[in-house]
């Protein structure tokens, strides 16, 4: 499918003409519309711009548009069109599926070039994207997640509105000067405004932070729960980690505030949230594990989705230079206030949407979820 002129191009063509400019001055800065093919100009040819200066000197109210079957003729079938969509999608979680793979497949393909393919893959609505960050639900797994899917739909949503969720998870404080060039850096997000042409790609204000970077730094360790559409947390000692002793203080102390208006909890399978001494103390406070939630599924513990809400506060509240642990910890708490006050919504909302993970999870046929 080529890129071909709209009604703005058209116009401009005719200002440009009618201001006493040649068809080879309008060619050297009339731009093409993206996107476009590999190594295609990204200015028209003086010949299509003397084509349409000739098309307007005939018809002075054409706008580019084609006439109806004027085109060159299409030289693929519906049918093959399919085949090679249906090819694609069967392959893509099996193997690198690009245009030379599919040419394997089709012997038909050796009529028509890479571009042509490439479009007709366009058409169908596809392009060639970076895979997203999500682990896979290996197939063990499956039967127990399309499980508890099959369960939560049948729960009343007064019920899931009694559910609350814990979880751990880890920030890092940096060290040295260089971790926090690149925490600043992260802190800008993944997009910046860059040259189309790609000549500033490499410049140090266009770079993203280092690949490492993620787990990088003193940890700072935080337990956190999710009740009625409030986030909770509570920050370890230096040094200190989650184990069974640790797990059962923390439930004596803190659970009973944060989970009061809760009657059952969903949490993670690690030996420390369920050994002996974590469930008793979790009978005693009147709170039961969710029964059936499957292992291996993160996208059903509402609390993941607070951390990312917390950890864009902390970038858009992240201090120039290195943080002593102190005050991290107090910019934590505040941002925990803010996301309380200010995602209230969305808080809310992850609270409550356990029936919408589930079809979410159904559609993909037990696997990962976007939450």
């Amino acid at each position: 499918m080529s890129v071909r002129f709209t009604p703005f191009d058209i116009g401009q063509i005719k200002a440009h003409v009618y201001h006493g400019l040649s068809g080879a001055a309008i060619s050297r800065i009339l731009r093409k519309p993206g996107p476009l093919k590999r190594g295609e100009p990204r200015t028209w040819s003086e010949q299509a711009v003397q084509d349409a200066i000739r098309k307007l000197e005939e018809d002075p109210n054409w706008r580019g548009e084609r006439a109806e079957g004027s085109g060159a003729e299409r030289k693929t079938t519906k049918k093959q069109d399919k085949a090679l969509y249906d090819c694609l999608m069967e392959n893509r979680k099996k193997r690198k599926v690009t245009v030379g793979f599919l040419r394997r497949q089709f012997p038909w393909t050796k009529n028509v070039s890479d571009f042509l393919l490439e479009d007709r893959l366009h058409e169908a609505g596809l392009k060639w994207l970076r895979r997203r960050n999500k682990s896979i639900v290996t197939p063990k797994y499956i039967p127990e997640r399309l499980a508890y899917c099959e369960a939560v739909k049948h729960k009343h949503q007064s019920t899931l509105d009694t559910w609350g969720y814990t979880d751990g998870t880890v920030f890092y404080l940096d060290r040295t000067e260089d971790e926090n060039k690149h925490t600043q850096r992260a802190a800008m997000g993944g997009r910046v405004w860059r040259r189309t042409d790609g000549r500033d790609a490499m410049f140090e204000e266009c770079l993203g932070p280092s690949t490492y970077k993620k787990a990088q730094g003193a940890p700072v360790r935080v337990w956190g729960g999710l009740a009625g559409g409030t986030l909770y947390i509570h920050v370890l000692e230096e040094g200190e980690v989650m184990n069974e002793e640790v797990y059962v203080e923390l439930i004596e102390e803190k659970f009973e505030s944060w989970f009061g208006c809760c009657n059952y909890l969903v949490q993670d399978f690690e030996r420390a949230l369920r050994c002996e001494g974590s469930l008793l103390a979790l009978e005693q406070i009147g709170l039961e594990l969710v029964a059936g939630c499957p292992r291996v599924s993160q996208d059903f513990n509402a609390i993941e989705n607070c951390w990312h809400l917390l950890r864009e506060r902390l970038k858009e509240t992240l201090p120039i230079g290195l943080e002593p642990r102190s005050a991290f910890i107090r910019r934590l708490k505040e941002a925990v206030q803010w996301v309380n006050r200010a995602k209230r919504d969305s808080l809310i909302y992850f609270s409550r949407n356990q029936k919408e993970r589930c079809r979410d999870c159904e559609n993909l046929a037990g696997g990962r979820t976007q939450w």
